[in-house]
């Protein structure tokens, strides 16, 4: 059988990406990207030639530079190796991102973004604990994603409790988030499959036929465990984007106490410094978006009606931030976790600069704070001077064109 396959070298889902020609049959038309799971690649086809059935194509690279082919439809299954007459290049269809929030507002929020931007793939969803317990939380967001058409996305509950000694968020805070902050939730009835955080952030990275970014915005207790239980993870991850820490700026415990004694943590960071520590220690690629950045970006009602004019995938960010807002037309609320997805896969949108930071673990009042080691070599690439105009209009736009 002689086929015949030219790919664009960069290609959207839903985009033609390509066209092909079975000699033999005769089949021709071109290719439309349907999907993508663990490196393969599926296709629709489309302007079929009358000698086609009806079918899908499916294309692997394979380590040795060439591509798998198997075809399957009313005509059976065909599969073969295809060997490249050029270079070969699969079409990308985003940054592969590992994401993990807890439970809040915002950080939801964010999954919602990464959904919509083609520049990013999201491969697995996690909870871990902190704002929201992550028993409850991962359940309405797997009923919100199935309600979306979303169904197939590995889905891992967090551990409950910190490396480390630890306090959680007030339980009112919790008690909010584990209802999914007010918001309606489908499909109440329904329990969707889980694993445990850690060991699904394991298995998907060595999974994974490249490696890929991991996104988290709340305690970084379950990629501490991860590496923990296999080290070389590190080989299989890009890089990994936190929102957390307070390293020029006080922290942000007041958001939920009067006057704290601690008012250096940031909360994120602050639920587990032990984990944070583990992971800033890792010598992993890390870029963080701290307070320092996230206090210069901020959001009103005026901007959520520019995200409403988009598809589906809004309704779920507008309807918490408008939460946020209480109704207030002049109230202003910060894109925390969604500037730090933003900038993960737009990262003009930020200036990183290079320091060397550690959490400290002494318990005390300046438990968890993110400080600057004057004489250490670079270990995290900090966002310090975000595109305040750029992040806005950027989230408008990818808001405004999702579906």
């Amino acid at each position: 059988m002689h086929l015949t396959i030219n790919l664009e070298a960069i290609c959207n889902q839903g985009e033609v990406c390509g066209k092909f020609d079975l000699i033999s049959i005769p089949c021709s038309g071109t290719y439309v990207l349907a999907s993508e799971n663990n490196g393969t690649y599926e296709f629709n086809i489309t302007n079929k030639s009358a000698g086609c059935g009806t079918g899908k194509d499916y294309l692997q690279l394979l380590p040795d530079g060439t591509l798998r082919y198997t075809s399957r439809g009313d005509y059976g299954e065909s599969s073969g190796t295809l060997t490249q007459a050029g270079r070969v290049q699969v079409p990308s269809i985003g940054l592969p991102v590992i994401y993990e929030d807890d439970g809040s507002p915002d950080g939801t929020s964010a999954l919602f973004y990464l959904l919509s931007d083609p520049a990013a793939s999201v491969k697995a969803v996690l909870i871990s604990h902190g704002e929201a317990h992550a028993a409850p939380y991962i359940q309405d967001i797997a009923r919100v994603l199935d309600k979306l058409g979303m169904p197939g996305l590995p889905l891992g509950q967090g551990s409950e409790t910190s490396l480390g000694p630890a306090e959680n968020f007030p339980d009112s805070v919790r008690q909010f988030a584990d209802n999914f902050w007010g918001q309606p939730v489908p499909n109440q009835n329904k329990t969707y499959p889980v694993t445990d955080a850690a060991s699904l952030i394991v298995s998907m990275l060595n999974q994974a036929s490249e490696p890929m970014a991991v996104f988290v915005s709340g305690p970084l207790t379950d990629l501490a465990l991860a590496l923990r239980q296999d080290p070389g993870i590190r080989s299989h991850i890009s890089a990994v984007y936190i929102m957390g820490g307070a390293v020029y700026v006080p922290g942000n415990m007041s958001d939920f106490y009067s006057d704290p004694a601690n008012k250096s943590a940031e909360w994120n960071v602050y639920v587990d410094p032990v984990a944070a520590s583990e992971v800033f220690e890792s010598g992993l690629t890390l870029n963080l978006v701290p307070l320092d950045a996230t206090n210069q970006v901020s959001v009103t009602m005026a901007d959520t009606a520019q995200w409403k004019k988009g598809g589906k995938l809004t309704e779920i960010p507008v309807n918490l931030y408008n939460m946020l807002f209480g109704g207030s037309s002049t109230k202003e609320m910060g894109l925390w976790d969604v500037m730090t997805a933003e900038i993960m896969v737009h990262p003009d949108l930020c200036k990183m600069t290079p320091l060397h930071l550690k959490v400290i673990t002494q318990q005390g009042n300046m438990y968890g704070k993110t400080s600057v080691v004057s004489d250490g070599s670079p270990n995290v690439q900090v966002c310090l001077d975000p595109n305040v105009a750029k992040i806005k209009q950027t989230l408008v736009d990818i808001f405004k064109a999702s579906q």
